[in-house]
């Protein structure tokens, strides 16, 4: 009798060892973007839209309570969470409450997603989130050039420096962890950042990054600015890149 109980212990544990719940541990993954939404502060007005930078994303295992972990957004908007294994999962991120019935003015936006076999591979998409904004428009303008430098791959033989044409220069409030404004450059490098209000910003374009650090090779190049009255134009010269 007792080698048939050790033999049912045995069988029990083993059966609860391999059964395994959602959470990391596997090899499939799930991704998407995040959709920011500038908003004015009754959400009337939509004033912009575009990928949110270094927004939080969370994921909930299975009916857990609480998140299982959160990754920041890239530049481009895009997350990903990895090594998951199958299973039921929530992903979300915060936005300003459009209803005005939370207490904090927040509210999570919420993606269910099931991963139904080892390996999978899913896109849920866009989360959009809405940012409240007052006095989005003003009187004053921001501009400049971006210049790249175009260096050989280990970085020791300068090949040439050019103002760079049709390339994307970003616009930040400084107090901010995303950019509100994206635009490309004209042929002569120039850009230009219109109909802004009082305040302090970033500009900024991506380079190479001279250091070799970054796993991307891809770092910003951030020139702080500040608006101080109306109808002011501020130049800040070159920006000036690794190509």
């Amino acid at each position: 009798m007792r080698n048939i109980g050790a033999i049912i212990t045995v069988f029990l544990f083993t059966l609860i060892a391999c059964s395994k719940h959602e959470g990391e541990g596997g090899n499939a993954s799930i991704q998407g973007k995040v959709i920011v939404k500038l908003c004015s502060d009754d959400f009337s007005e939509i004033y912009a839209e575009f990928p949110d930078e270094e927004r939080n994303v969370y994921i909930v295992y299975g009916d857990n309570d609480y998140y299982g972990d959160k990754t920041d957004t890239h530049y481009d908007g895009s997350f990903k969470f990895g090594y998951l294994r199958k299973g039921k999962y929530t992903i979300y991120a915060y936005s300003d409450d459009e209803s005005g019935q939370s207490e904090s003015g927040k509210v999570a936006i919420l993606k269910e997603v099931e991963i139904k076999k080892n390996g999978e591979k899913i896109d849920i998409g866009s989360i959009e989130v809405y940012n409240q904004v007052s006095n989005y428009e003003g009187s004053s303008t921001i501009k400049g050039k971006l210049f790249a430098y175009d260096w050989n791959s280990e970085m020791t033989i300068l090949k040439d420096s050019f103002y760079v044409k049709n390339e994307y220069v970003y616009l930040a409030r400084r107090a901010d962890n995303y950019y509100f404004e994206r635009i490309r450059t004209f042929y002569d490098g120039s850009f230009v950042f219109p109909s802004l209000p009082i305040g302090e910003y970033e500009v900024y374009a991506y380079s190479r990054d001279a250091s070799m650090q970054d796993p991307q090779d891809e770092i910003p190049v951030i020139i702080p600015v500040n608006i101080d009255s109306n109808k002011e134009v501020k130049d800040i010269g070159r920006i000036e890149i690794i190509d």
